[in-house]
């Protein structure tokens, strides 16, 4: 019996090692859940949500947009905790959170709980007729997102440098909390990743010059160089593409406002105070309070999203300050 028992803990220890020292790697956690079935972007029925006419929306100056569009009928906790953390630290922007497929009535009911906060505006747009008279729009039109396992990727990186290039603002990905406002920060501005990369998940593109100079250049490096099944190449590889040449450099780490013909080129601890190297800290006690400089927290949500949020964790105690609406309505289940 003794020998029965030892077998058993031995191989509830064994199970929890395997489970510790066998994760997934970054790039196994990159290539889960592909999907290449989009066909709810063309879908208009069942639609709980007010149709966005591109050509006659009007969105106030530096407003802040999220974009949706991986077909699952609403957002999740974390996603919605980004929108909240957005709303509350500029309650006098307008936050748009456009669906690129319908939401039905019940899913409607369950995010509208973040109406609580009146800058927050949802929305659905029809892609094809978002895209129309921009140069984007032959490449949306062939079909060419439909033809890739990374269909969610390349429709969010489309929508993001689209809804620049139409109207300015900021755009930021869900897998974010806001922890400063971005009053802060230049009117126009991308951030380094790390010495060696830019990344596109938050980027703000003002109504100036400058600001609509790089929108052009951005939406334009996309229509060029789209690739389908190498999502990388349409959202960071068009913005560190753009900024070296604009830069006239290929050294990350000194891109400037000076360097780059008026256009700021921000810190990593700005806006990725913790490197997707360092993950797991967001899933490990901690303080915001640690990452004083913090404007965005991003949470690496392609390599995160198999982790629970334990209490006291960063990412909970981040949770709990910045959208507290959010984390209050999910409790424990906030982030699973």
């Amino acid at each position: 019996m003794y020998a029965g028992i030892l077998v058993y803990f031995t191989c509830i220890l064994l199970h929890i090692w395997l489970r510790a020292n066998l994760e997934p790697t970054a790039v196994q956690l990159i290539n889960q859940n592909k999907i290449d079935n989009l066909s709810c972007h063309y879908i208009i029925d069942g639609d709980a949500l007010e149709l966005i006419n591109p050509h006659h929306f009007q969105p106030p100056h530096k407003s802040i947009f999220f974009h949706d569009t991986d077909c699952k009928d609403g957002l999740n906790s974390r996603q919605m905790c980004a929108v909240e953390s957005a709303a509350r630290l500029h309650p006098k922007r307008n936050i748009y959170v456009f669906f690129s497929g319908p939401v039905t009535v019940k899913q409607f009911k369950h995010i509208s709980f973040l109406h609580k906060f009146t800058n927050i505006h949802f929305g659905r747009i029809l892609i094809l007729s978002y895209s129309e008279g921009t140069p984007l729009e032959s490449l949306v039109k062939k079909g060419l997102l439909n033809n890739t396992f990374w269909g969610i990727e390349n429709t969010s990186n489309v929508l993001r440098f689209l809804t620049l290039y139409k109207w300015s603002g900021v755009y930021l990905d869900f897998d974010t909390v806001v922890v400063k406002s971005f009053d802060r920060l230049p009117e126009n501005w991308i951030a380094r990743q790390d010495d060696g990369q830019l990344n596109c998940a938050a980027i703000a593109l003002s109504d100036n010059d400058i600001g609509r100079g790089m929108a052009y250049e951005f939406i334009e490096e996309l229509a060029r160089s789209y690739k389908s099944d190498i999502w990388i190449n349409n959202g960071p590889g068009v913005v560190n593409r753009v900024l070296i040449e604009i830069c006239g450099s290929s050294n990350i780490s000194s891109m400037s406002v000076t360097t780059c013909q008026g256009f700021p080129v921000i810190d990593s601890k700005l806006i990725y105070p913790i490197h997707y190297s360092d993950r797991k800290k967001y899933f490990l006690p901690g303080k915001p309070e640690d990452t004083p400089d913090a404007v965005i927290h991003h949470i690496w949500n392609r390599l995160t999203h198999i982790y629970d949020v334990p209490k006291n964790s960063l990412y909970s105690r981040l949770a709990e300050e910045f959208c507290p609406s959010v984390f209050k309505l999910y409790g424990a289940n906030f982030g699973t």
